[in-house]
């Protein structure tokens, strides 16, 4: 049975199919395995044989950033938690240049948290508003060439927390 399958699989992939595209969504026609063209929003005839689509969306979307505890310069713990809001302006690049937009900005933003975290005192750290600007410059920087535009960048949480580190540095562990 599964031999019909794979059978009737193959025949249909000589037809051409028709794929939508709503306006929120964009994509790219790929021929050959090499050519490339950008598509926004409508009807496509695609011939399974030779090319293929791939698509997203391309509205405005917001990601959540887990919790991460960092230690300050200062020796204090603290949890920060937030968001990113980013749209795709470049579906080729989104999606030829970069494997996952969304991974990716989640781990550049945590990372240049921490970053910004460990090289300041506690009472530098408590300013939100400096610490969305870094985030936002950092990312806007480094996703350049990926054919997003990173809009805004939220803190949904900051607070001072008491955790014990049991790899590492445990100095500090029972203070």
């Amino acid at each position: 049975m599964d031999f019909l399958k794979v059978l009737f699989d193959k025949l249909l992939s000589v037809f051409p199919c028709i794929f939508i595209l709503t306006p929120y969504e964009a994509g790219i026609r790929v021929t050959f395995g090499t050519r490339v063209r950008a598509k926004g929003a409508g009807w496509y005839l695609i011939w399974p044989l030779i090319q293929r689509l791939v698509w997203t969306e391309v509205n405005s979307q917001i990601i959540d950033l887990r919790n991460q505890s960092i230690r300050t310069k200062d020796n204090r713990d603290i949890i920060v938690s937030g968001a990113v809001q980013y749209c795709i302006k470049d579906i080729e690049k989104a999606i030829c240049n970069i494997q996952n937009v969304d991974t990716a900005i989640i781990t550049l933003s945590l990372g240049i948290i921490l970053e910004f975290i460990s090289l300041h005192d506690l009472s530098e750290c408590s300013n939100k508003e400096e610490l969305k600007k870094e985030i936002l410059r950092g990312l806007r920087e480094a996703s350049t060439g990926w054919g997003i535009k990173v809009e805004r960048v939220y803190i949904t949480d900051l607070g001072i927390t008491r955790n014990i580190r049991l790899l590492g540095n445990t100095a500090n562990v029972g203070e």
